[in-house]
């Protein structure tokens, strides 16, 4: 098949966005397809606009078999009868305050990014197929948008196959991976582990629009390590030198880090008022305060209710193979 991809970019810094894009044209590389792609070369919200809402409709190649918008925002000038659009979260649409770094500040930025996100997502519900990546996004796309149910389905995300626990060392170490945003609410991690007495380290991989805040809220304390992005053959070696992975995001549509967590049989911590799928945050270590759980952290052999196996298993449910597998299966019944 003659495949089209369009993303925002097919980086790493575009966070799971980029991630989604890469192991998705990966994926189907290896199935033999050819695969084209569409992304903008610039990050900030302006540029991105422009991208979606004019310099997009140029760049769209003619002659594909399927056209495949990774969000919603991509999928506006699509030929929606061969289309595809997946849909990562409708943040913007249920919680525009927290929709992160390039919305916050102001109520005008809120307005415009909902109001150009509603603009995508109602483009979106006419594709061929809509695809969420959790039934809890479904679920909010459905009471937001006027699309039939034979249209809208499931695929989840995949993680690495070769993600598996490994023999640790010696020094505590609690890490995060993801987005140095506002929205993930790294802030508040980096404030308790700088007031905690843990021995030990704190290190963050990742980056984005609030890194300089982060490392004036370290003060300098060299407990705290910002590691940057992670290429993806050192993700596995990361994960394994954690104790726990603490990820206090605000609100997330899946979650992926801590399934990569899980895979590893690293355990992860989230906040009680987090709001993500509870398939994922169920199989978590769920606190109301990050100050008082490290405060007798290295303490803690263990926590109710976390089964390591169990969440290894569900974790190895999620895998790239069979995810691209089912897109092709959805492409196959598009073009018949």
């Amino acid at each position: 098949m003659r495949i089209c991809l369009l993303s925002r970019r097919f980086t790493l810094e575009s966070g799971g966005i980029g991630r989604v894009g890469i192991s998705l044209r990966d994926g189907l590389r290896r199935l033999g397809h050819e695969v084209y792609t569409v992304e903008t070369t610039e990050e900030d919200l302006a540029h991105y606009f422009v991208y979606s809402f004019w310099a997009i409709k140029n760049k769209i190649p003619k002659g594909m078999d399927i056209y495949h918008a990774i969000t919603p925002m991509e999928s506006i000038y699509l030929p929606k009868e061969k289309s595809v659009a997946t849909i990562l979260d409708i943040i913007p649409i249920t919680h525009p305050e927290k929709h992160g770094a390039r919305m916050g500040g102001s109520k005008i930025k809120y307005t415009i990014g909902r109001t150009c996100f509603d603009i995508g997502c109602k483009q979106a519900a006419k594709c061929a197929k809509v695809v969420c990546i959790s039934d809890h996004v479904k679920g909010e796309f459905q009471a937001h948008y006027d699309i039939s149910e034979d249209k809208i389905s499931t695929i989840r995300l995949g993680i690495r196959d070769d993600f598996r626990p490994l023999k640790k060392d010696r020094t505590f170490r609690i890490g995060y991976l993801g987005q140095l945003d506002r929205r993930k609410r790294v802030e508040l991690l980096v404030k308790a582990f700088v007031e905690s007495d843990i021995e030990g380290e704190l290190v963050l991989a990742g980056g984005g629009f609030i890194e300089d805040e982060l490392k004036r809220i370290a003060f300098g304390d060299k407990r705290v390590r910002f590691l940057g992005y992670i290429a993806n053959g050192n993700l596995k070696k990361f994960l394994n030198s954690l104790d726990y992975l603490c990820f206090p995001t605000s609100i997330e549509g899946y979650g992926l880090p801590p399934i990569e967590g899980m895979a590893c049989k690293v355990p992860t911590i989230v906040l009680s008022d987090s709001i993500m799928p509870a398939e994922v945050k169920s199989r978590c270590i769920v606190v109301d305060d990050l100050n008082e759980t490290f405060k007798d952290i290295q303490n803690r052999t263990r926590f109710k209710g976390i089964n390591k196996n169990s969440n290894y298993r569900f974790a190895r449910q999620h895998n790239w193979n069979r995810t691209v597998n089912e897109y092709v299966k959805l492409y196959e019944e598009i073009i018949r």
